[in-house]
């Protein structure tokens, strides 16, 4: 004799999850604790040393930074980009 097939038990459903845009807790920590070194290594004058001493170091952190869309100035909303080499002199 074949047993009865019993009901299967569905799924548990999950929460709604963490709202849209929230930031992860981890993420958040993390960048206190890059912000908190950085002021201790001091700060801009630290990053100027990195720039010259390290400028592909540098130049990495600096295009994580800069916003996808970017408009400028001009008529036409060109940008105009100014170029100056740290440590450099007249």
């Amino acid at each position: 004799m074949a047993s009865p097939s019993l009901p299967q038990k569905s799924k548990p459903k999950g929460g709604p999850g963490r709202p849209k845009g929230c930031p992860n807790k981890l993420t958040t920590e993390l960048k206190t604790m890059i912000l908190g070194a950085l002021a201790e290594c001091g700060g801009v004058e630290y990053l100027k040393i990195q720039a010259v001493e390290n400028p592909n170091a540098f130049l990495a952190l600096v295009g994580r930074l800069i916003p996808y869309v970017v408009k400028g100035e001009g008529d036409n909303g060109q940008i105009i980009v100014e170029i100056v080499k740290f440590g450099a002199g007249p």
